[in-house]
């Protein structure tokens, strides 16, 4: 059953709309929205014993971009065809792919390519028995009215995953809102490893930052991996990347002295290339299906 948008708001995700989104939108007001931008959007994913904070495809896009990522055609998943994702763990992961695609696209003004990435999007969340999440409040009608207002699409989109974590939560599929976010995550790291600059270091940077968040996607996906048997792989699929960035001698000097300091942690180019080659890996191994 879907829910009103009074009762949405008052679970457990976090729906912020004030000031600029991170940075990145621009200040025009929104013509058909009623807030003007969204600044930030995360999901609780919670279990009996534990609470998870995850971040949207919408933030991680958002820290991306304000970091200086530019738009460059070619790097986002290229399937157009979403019926090859045969089982509920692919169709999710996916559904975390191209809502990372839709946020990236979004965010440069690729209205076009956004459209195509809400089509996909809808198609995967009809395959996973969701599709109707689309509908609450004529989200992809007034995603399409939209396009070319970077706020207001930003706005419908962080709806949209509130909307899409509400109704799992109240149908007891949380592990699908961790599923997603795996996807998700792998992507944004896929498109930020292939967009920005060797020159440009702040790929160095933000990809340790992004390493608090895989922790807490592989803490969220154990905390469900009764419902579905195939999260197991993928929990096991991630550490893979989390053990690389454990073992990584930047990482290795972090003391519990240090690490709660202000220092900014850098890790080396040669870090950031075996990161990425794993990340990479796994990124063709989720596309593929």
């Amino acid at each position: 059953m879907l829910l009103n948008r009074k009762s949405l708001l008052l679970k457990g995700i976090l729906f912020i709309a004030a000031g600029v989104l991170l940075g990145a939108c621009g200040s025009e007001k929104p013509k058909d929205e009623t807030l003007t931008t969204v600044q930030d959007t995360v999901a609780i994913v919670e279990t009996p014993t534990i609470s998870y904070t995850l971040p949207s495809p919408l933030q991680v896009a958002s820290i991306f971009k304000k970091s200086g990522l530019k738009y460059k055609a070619g790097v986002t998943n290229s399937l157009k065809d979403p019926s090859k994702y045969t089982t509920n763990l692919s169709k999710a992961i996916n559904l975390g792919v191209y809502s990372a695609d839709l946020s990236y696209a979004v965010l440069n003004k690729q209205n076009q390519e956004a459209m195509t990435y809400m089509k996909l999007s809808r198609q995967l969340a009809d395959n996973l028995g969701m599709g109707t999440v689309f509908d609450e409040g004529n989200l992809s009608k007034r995603f399409e009215k939209n396009l070319g207002n970077e706020d207001s699409l930003a706005y419908i989109i962080a709806e949209l995953q509130m909307v899409t974590d509400m109704y799992l939560d109240e149908n007891e599929q949380q592990q699908i809102t961790s599923i997603v976010f795996a996807g998700a995550w792998v992507e944004s790291l896929h498109i930020g490893a292939n967009v920005y600059e060797k020159k440009d270091k702040s790929m160095n940077t933000k990809l340790a930052e992004q390493m608090t968040i895989l922790s807490s996607i592989i803490n969220a996906l154990k905390a469900e991996e009764k419902k579905d048997p195939s999260i197991s792989g993928l929990v096991s699929d991630l550490q893979t990347i989390k053990d690389i960035y454990d073992q990584l001698p930047s990482i290795k000097k972090v003391t519990p002295e240090t690490e709660d300091t202000e220092t900014v942690l850098t890790l080396t180019d040669d870090e950031v290339n075996q990161l990425t080659t794993k990340i990479e890996e796994l990124r063709e191994k989720f596309i593929k299906g």
